[in-house]
């Protein structure tokens, strides 16, 4: 899997190459533009561009998943409309409850579910708290699976969780830190801290607060947890077998 489709610069061909090295899944872009698209990082959004109309056919005829997880909102809607075969937004959530440009809008997700596509929730560390839930733990996590649910129906949500082995957050903030102090690249935009270079508006005290994500540690704790809270909360095996991987499975089979 491939985050980002920038290393094929303005060559689609180069998507065929990367098939015949194993890639069966690429995103579009990863929070910075491209050649295919605007990434969530732009202040502007240009949607799918003419070349990613190329990627996007060249995808959908080699049997390659296309993630939008770090798109514009419009790249992504461009995307799912275009596709002959269900998207994937692997790792994301629902703006309407943590609202950062890291997050999906109804819409988004609407029109995802409609074409047969399926989001994995995300938990890295800040990205899936809640209003109800503001110190980020499974029960956030858990809100936005529900969010999506009842917005787009089970059928279309998993568990797309991003975390690691190790301090996560600390990572995060010797990044912040880092850009703060060195700038890694990027200068300074007026009304934007420095948890940009991750692509999102991030809360650094609420981040400094946190330690870790309860119940969403790692990955050998997700998967386990989530699948106790949704027995703890009456959901049948069926449903939690969707959520825990099947909806993925599925995806996955139809696409490849």
């Amino acid at each position: 899997m491939l985050e980002s489709a920038s290393c094929i610069e303005n060559e689609v061909d180069r998507i065929d190459v990367l098939y015949g090295l194993g890639v069966r899944s690429m995103g579009i872009c990863y929070s910075e533009s491209n050649m295919l698209g605007s990434g969530l990082k732009e202040r502007g959004d240009g949607g799918l561009t003419d070349f990613g109309y190329d990627c996007v056919v060249r995808m959908n005829k080699l049997g390659m998943l296309i993630d939008v997880s770090h798109t514009s909102d419009q790249t992504a809607l461009d995307t799912i409309e275009l596709s002959k075969k269900p998207i994937i937004i692997s790792h994301s959530g629902a703006r309407a409850l943590t609202p950062t440009s890291r997050m999906f809008p109804d819409e988004v997700l609407q029109a995802l579910g409609e074409r047969g596509g399926v989001i994995g929730v995300e938990a890295a560390p800040n990205l899936t708290a809640t209003k109800k839930h503001p110190l980020h733990s499974i029960d956030s996590y858990m809100e936005h699976i529900e969010y999506c649910i009842d917005l787009i129906g089970i059928d279309h949500v998993g568990c797309g969780p991003d975390t690691m082995y190790g301090d996560h957050v600390g990572l995060y903030l010797i990044n912040l830190e880092r850009h703060q102090k060195e700038g890694l690249g990027h200068y300074p935009r007026p009304g934007a801290g420095a948890s940009r270079y991750l692509g999102i508006d991030m809360d650094i005290d609420a981040l400094r607060a946190l330690k870790y994500v309860r119940g969403m540690e790692n990955p050998s704790e997700c998967l386990q947890n989530v699948a106790r809270w949704m027995i703890k909360h009456g959901y049948s095996d069926d449903e939690i077998a969707k959520i825990i991987g099947g909806n993925g499975l599925r995806l996955l089979k139809e696409v490849w």
